[in-house]
């Protein structure tokens, strides 16, 4: 007798056939899906890398325009007045800040000068310790810095100078240094007057009977 299958065979084998033609549509959706975010992707790059070369080649041009123009500086120029400008310009500001921290007086604060007598230099040196604020050698007359022994200067430039008050000064030429001492709360004229006979004052607050607000 001949072997026949019955409803449930042929509801297996239809069951079977969709699912795998389910299966073959799901992958051609997934792979045409992935093609177009691939294809976005690589068109996104593709920009990012325009954009990056664009502006690496925007700055080759400029460092490129900035070499051309030294090269006719230096043509056109000769090292000898390059020195000449760089050896002014360090100078102007080197007096552009003499005359600020002339122009400047905060009667805030309190500072000392120092005024050579005689022809010779004098070496002084300000320290407190092992810590060293100031040391050089000074020609006659009156020296540019200012020791500011109370509070900072409101401006500062290289002549101002922050000691302690209780620090101790060097002199390399006693009886050669005047100090002038600008007092807190006076302006422009030296509230006192000091010349060190001996080689060594040993605290600046104590030996000068400096007056410092508490």
């Amino acid at each position: 007798m001949p072997v026949t299958t019955g409803s449930g065979g042929r509801r297996k084998r239809e069951f079977l056939t969709d699912f795998f033609v389910f299966l073959l549509i799901s992958i051609f959706i997934c792979g045409f899906a992935l093609s177009i975010v691939s294809f976005f992707y690589y068109l996104n790059q593709k920009k990012q890398s325009e954009r990056t070369i664009a502006d690496l080649q925007r700055k080759i041009d400029t460092l490129s325009t900035r070499v051309s123009k030294l090269e006719d500086l230096l043509k056109s120029t000769s090292i000898e007045k390059l020195i000449t400008s760089a050896n002014y310009l360090a100078n102007f500001s080197t007096d552009l800040e003499r005359i600020i921290e002339e122009l400047v007086d905060d009667p805030t604060t309190g500072y000392i000068r120092l005024f050579v007598i005689g022809q010779e230099n004098v070496w002084v040196t300000f320290r407190k310790g092992n810590e060293t604020y100031f040391s050089k050698e000074l020609k006659p007359g009156l020296a540019p810095y200012k020791f500011y022994y109370f509070k900072e200067p409101s401006v500062q430039t290289q002549y101002s100078i922050k000691i302690p008050r209780d620090c101790s000064i060097v002199i390399g030429k006693p009886g050669m240094v005047y100090f002038l001492v600008y007092g807190v709360g006076t302006t422009r004229h030296p509230t006192k007057v000091v010349i060190w006979k001996d080689t060594r004052v040993d605290n600046l607050e104590r030996d000068f009977s400096l007056y410092i607000p508490k």
